[in-house]
């Protein structure tokens, strides 16, 4: 593994860590977020779009692994740089999604244990590629 991977490996880590712990414990909060990113329209589907694109690409410039268990970073950076698209395309479908995730603070805590599960499988892919 490149210098470069483990690094963008490194921020999955730290940084889905520590959203997936807000959105445990802050879900109202993330409701709120996402219903007045849904009230400013289009502008909040832009801006939903731009926030997961810069992470997106990253990921996706720096880490394309396509072996076990690197492929998993791989893929959610795929996934993210596929949201933005869809937020910065079409906002209107990301519009109807925003507003569902305003609606039902349920889902962000579901989102969280997801993130939760990938910040340990990033750490556990450091830890058995380390060297």
């Amino acid at each position: 593994m490149t210098r470069v991977e483990r690094s963008v490996e490194l921020f999955i880590a730290v940084s889905t860590f520590i959203v997936a712990v807000s959105h445990i414990v802050l879900p109202t909060d993330w409701a709120t977020l996402y219903r007045q990113l849904h009230e400013l329209r289009r502008t909040g589907a832009f801006i939903n779009g731009m926030i997961t694109l810069i992470p997106g690409v990253l990921i996706v410039a720096g880490h394309w692994v396509w072996s076990f268990p690197g492929i998993v970073v791989t893929l959610y950076g795929i996934l993210l740089v596929i949201k933005s698209a869809v937020c910065l395309l079409f906002p209107d479908v990301a519009l109807r999604s925003m507003r569902r995730g305003g609606d039902s603070p349920r889902g962000f805590v579901g989102a969280g244990v997801v993130l939760l599960f990938l910040s340990a499988w990033t750490c556990f892919s450091l830890w058995i590629t380390r060297g």
